[in-house]
């Protein structure tokens, strides 16, 4: 049962792009487009995971600004977790994300165009990544980034952070909303053909502002933001 779940996942996914793609496309030809572009796939978004049963309840710790360019950083659990994030979040941003993911038929050509591609294996993509994000968040435009770097493995409730968020975010004095999603991995996991329909829990913390903090203060920065999440995740399991 679980793997037809998935085939109609994909199913619904496929039919979304189909039916979303001419539009995307003539948005894509001008950047100035971006903002209708990005509600689009708010849109699309929602169609995806209300047509595959997935309900969502978003906790939101204070009410954000939607014409702020935040930096996001969710625990990374789920594929899922990319359209939870453009469904929830009121602002503008784009995603930091792994180049493989360009290689997808269609998704991976509106991926390419719009979001910045790393390869974590080599230092000059890391590089261009990071001046990309650094260009978008001068013009206006949030970054969203898995701080873990990649979905972990299943047993592992939440990784070690990386720098590259919290550097970005104090060079540019950018606050950072911590995201912590509760049931995308047992909904949609990544390890195995499975998952069903059901809630996704989500809670969206407080922007934590970088003027606290100073590069001689990323570790603590990153520990701090780290806890949040982890004490979250925590606290769900605990109910």
């Amino acid at each position: 049962m679980q793997v037809v779940w998935r085939i109609w996942f994909a199913a619904i996914v496929f039919f979304g792009l189909i039916v979303f793609f001419p539009f995307m496309w003539v948005l894509l030809l001008n950047k100035n487009w971006y903002g209708i572009f990005h509600s689009l796939c708010k849109s699309w978004s929602r169609f995806i995971l209300l047509c595959s049963g997935l309900r969502l309840d978003v906790e939101y710790e204070e009410v954000l600004d939607p014409k702020q360019a935040y930096i996001i950083c969710p625990n990374h659990v789920s594929y899922i977790d990319i359209p939870v994030i453009f469904a929830i979040m009121p602002s503008v941003f784009v995603f930091v994300g792994k180049k493989s993911l360009s290689k997808i038929p269609i998704f991976g050509w509106v991926y390419k165009k719009t979001m910045i591609l790393v390869d974590r294996s080599s230092n000059r993509s890391s590089y261009n990544a990071y001046k990309h994000a650094s260009d978008r968040i001068e013009s206006g435009i949030g970054i969203t980034i898995y701080p873990e770097g990649g979905i972990p493995d299943a047993e592992v409730k939440l990784n070690r952070f990386k720098s590259g968020a919290f550097r970005l975010a104090l060079e540019h004095q950018v606050d950072i909303v911590p995201v912590t999603f509760v049931d995308n991995k047992k909904r949609f996991p990544c390890g195995y053909v499975g998952g069903r329909p059901g809630k996704l829990r989500v809670f969206v913390h407080k922007p934590i502002a970088a003027e606290g903090y100073d590069l001689q203060k990323i570790h603590e920065f990153k520990k701090d933001v780290y806890d949040i999440i982890n004490n979250k995740l925590t606290d769900y399991e605990s109910r």
